[in-house]
């Protein structure tokens, strides 16, 4: 057997499973999550939600409703003034008689795509960064922890509206600004998670046994990281959803006509005396999807951590006992 399988044998004969209190295969860490009716709830609405994000242009179509072009005919009364959810318009029309509901399928899209991949570029960066810092540790460390540290504290709207100032608004920029803003709290949880993890025996038998540090980091480290990342992933969509919301209200995310959520809000906020619908619903939508991915966040951790007894699975834990 060469050098680095016995590296292999020794790591996974005494290295934990799981760190931070995770227990048991993934199968058990499901099956836990899929007790909890909260986290079952919240995925079945995030798997809706996706579904209506990806297939938006096609409802839209069914609808026969226009989300950018607005129908002055129809979607005003005599008075200039939206109109109220009917038959016709089910959730109403907007200021200037686009329909609300092609809008928000359409700002599902558009917030979504931007949440999901601004998401996954900001793990992958900040994992990549984490795991660098803590297993080299010395200088490099230290660089690495003064960049993290620094990007931490930068204000995010000042650095997002000069940003704009001097690129422009577009989709591009919007979510370079998001990444930016966010792989640095998931550089900082890796980096605590790899410190900790390499001053493991195994970690030590299998760098004297001969391993690479690829090796270590692809065989040990990452399985061992996986799961506070996927719980920290799940908690970071909300995030970004809120933060593009936010943007798009201040009028530096997604330019008009095309749709977001936040941009709704902004665009109808002057009229939510007359047209409250034009405001309430894509409120409801950012409502129900940050909730989601904050309660299946919530029960990622509880599934990985079964000491803890936090809200629904106590419960259910209780009702089989």
């Amino acid at each position: 057997m060469a050098l680095t399988e016995q590296a292999d044998a020794v790591g996974g004969a005494s290295s934990p499973r799981r760190i931070r209190g995770q227990a048991g295969s993934w199968s058990a860490v499901l099956q836990r999550l899929l007790r909890d009716r909260m986290s079952v709830a919240a995925l079945v609405t995030i798997a809706l939600l996706a579904l209506v994000a990806i297939f938006a242009p096609l409802l839209v179509d069914w609808l026969s409703l226009s989300a950018i072009d607005p129908d002055r005919e129809h979607g005003l009364n005599q008075y200039g003034v939206p109109v109220a959810p009917s038959a016709q318009f089910w959730l109403g029309t907007d200021f200037v008689g686009r329909d609300v509901l092609s809008r928000i399928l359409l700002g599902a899209r558009n917030t979504f795509f931007i949440a999901i991949v601004s998401a996954l570029a900001a793990i992958l960066i900040g994992t990549c960064i984490g795991v660098i810092a803590g297993l080299y540790g010395g200088i490099v460390d230290t660089i690495f922890a003064a960049i993290i540290d620094f990007v931490i504290a930068l204000p995010f709207l000042v650095v997002a509206m000069a940003v704009v100032v001097i690129h422009g608004a577009s989709v591009g920029v919007l979510m370079l600004t998001i990444i930016v803003f966010s792989w640095s709290t998931v550089a900082r949880m890796v980096r605590s998670l790899v410190l900790t993890i390499r001053e493991m025996d195994y970690i030590k038998a299998t760098k004297t046994l001969g391993a690479t540090d690829l090796r270590i980091v692809v065989r040990h480290i990452l399985p061992n990281i996986a799961g506070p990342v996927l719980t920290y992933g799940s908690l970071l969509i909300p995030q970004i959803i809120v933060m593009e919301a936010s943007l798009s209200f201040l009028g530096l995310g997604i330019q008009p006509p095309n749709p977001t959520w936040g941009g709704m809000i902004a665009e109808n906020q002057g009229n939510y005396a007359i047209a409250w619908w034009s405001i309430f619903f894509p409120g409801v939508a950012l409502l129900i999807s940050t909730l989601s991915f904050n309660l299946l966040g919530d029960g990622l951790r509880d599934a990985m951590t079964p000491g803890t007894r936090l809200r629904g699975r106590t419960r259910a834990e209780r009702r089989s006992r």
